[in-house]
């Protein structure tokens, strides 16, 4: 038979409830309600099965809790863990789109962005992550309209002009 799981007594099983009620983020609430039922007698692969997760999961969260608290549930996506940039260089960064160009006189793209971030802080970042930059910095792809490959040149157009 399989020890039981206990939790440590960071937070009461209402305040538990309240927690995983109340949290917004899917997995994270996952993580509550786990909780939730573990405090309530549940047995682990019992409440595992309900999730619809493995009891080495809810072994693992309840590990965690006991550990950290309410911490040690929150959480720890990638970016949460490891920014890349600091709140000033974000800033700066902003400060430089808002110019215009960048150093090289070009345009700013998400390839500009990568050479600013590997330039300023030496790490390599993804094209993706660059687009994402931008979007939190409330800017948008600007994309000149196309040119239609035959179209008339300078002087015919200038003929075709009715004044």
């Amino acid at each position: 038979m399989p020890k039981k799981l206990t939790l440590e007594n960071h937070l009461t099983g209402q305040q538990l409830r309240r927690k995983y009620l109340s949290c917004q983020h899917s997995q994270e609430k996952k993580r509550w309600q786990g909780l939730t039922l573990i405090a309530e007698g549940g047995a682990a692969t019992q409440v595992a099965k309900d999730l619809g997760m493995s009891a080495n999961w809810i072994s693992e969260t309840v590990h965690r809790y006991n550990a950290g608290g309410v911490k040690g549930v929150k959480n720890k996506s990638k970016n949460e863990c490891s920014k890349t940039l600091t709140v000033e260089q974000v800033g700066e960064l902003e400060k430089q789109i808002q110019s215009g160009r960048s150093t090289d006189g070009r345009l700013w793209s998400s390839t500009e962005v990568k050479r600013w971030v590997k330039q300023k802080t030496g790490k390599q970042i993804h094209k993706t992550t660059a687009w994402r930059m931008f979007a939190k910095l409330e800017f948008t792809q600007q994309v000149p309209r196309p040119a239609h490959v035959k179209r008339a040149g300078e002087e015919e157009q200038a003929s075709w002009k009715k004044s």
